[in-house]
């Protein structure tokens, strides 16, 4: 009897109908939920990959997306702002004492926040009423650091060859971030003839080799020896030429002056 009992489970279960009808439903069932669970945890690391990406690149595109007081991009966005006010006691609090400012477009650097604020004086006082900074984007970087994309613009029309890039390191003061490093990068107005400029420059390097290594290892001191030359040596001689020349047109200007009005008077003078 059981013998009979197995061989008939046996040969039921190995028919193609019993098989189709239990089997294989039941792993379908399984390998579904499986397949539902996958996809579930593969939707939900989607959509937390796509926030961090949006939040990356909402941070890139709009600086001012979550951002605190204490930052360095709020910092950055007074300093430019307080230049285009020309507000110098602003200028002054967002500078710190010890302050670094590097503009490569001068052959030194400024140190300290007196030389600092002195060079952005200078700064507000080339702008006029219509011309300011415009920051195009800022990013900020770890340990209190951010470079800025920034270009003037002269009646909300951007100024050609105008723009720059800007480095700064902030330190902290109390519930304050000062600036207390700057490197400004500023774009050449000379670009369309700076390789022609460059080819000029590196002939004489080759002619006078030793003169440029000793140049490159002191710059700021052969710099200081050509200031010296110009100011004892060049400016004697052209001063009293730009003189004489200012005293001749003058007395140009004068002459020719005399001599319209003398003319007016004989036209005058001889139609009466």
């Amino acid at each position: 009897m059981t013998f009979s009992s197995q061989v008939s489970w046996q040969s039921l279960s190995s028919t193609p109908d019993f098989r189709n009808r239990e089997s294989i439903p039941l792993l379908k069932a399984h390998n579904a939920k499986n397949t539902k669970v996958h996809e579930q945890i593969f939707k939900i690391r989607s959509i937390r990959s796509r926030q961090r990406s949006l939040i990356a690149y909402c941070s890139m595109v709009n600086p001012d997306v979550v951002t605190s007081s204490f930052s360095s991009s709020n910092t950055i966005r007074k300093l430019y702002s307080s230049i285009n006010n020309k507000d110098l006691n602003q200028l002054a609090l967002l500078i710190s004492e010890d302050c670094f400012f590097d503009d490569f477009s001068f052959p030194q650097s400024f140190q300290g926040r007196k030389e600092a604020l002195k060079s952005l004086e200078q700064l507000t006082t080339s702008l006029d009423q219509n011309t300011e900074f415009s920051i195009d984007n800022i990013h900020e970087g770890v340990d209190l650091t951010a470079i800025v994309y920034w270009h003037l613009e002269w009646k909300k029309k951007e100024v050609p060859f105008s723009r720059g890039c800007s480095y700064y390191e902030l330190s902290t003061d109390g519930e304050k971030l000062l600036i207390k490093n700057a490197q400004v990068i500023t774009e050449s107005s000379m670009k369309p003839k700076i390789l022609a400029l460059y080819n000029m420059i590196t002939s004489v390097f080759d002619e006078f080799p030793e003169i440029v290594s000793r140049f490159v290892k002191n710059h700021q001191a052969a710099y200081q020896v050509l200031l010296n030359s110009y100011k004892f040596v060049v400016q004697p001689l052209i001063s009293p030429i730009f003189v004489w020349y200012k005293k001749f047109w003058t007395l140009t200007i004068t002459f020719l002056g005399f001599t319209t009005k003398l003319v007016q008077f004989i036209i005058k003078y001889s139609r009466q």
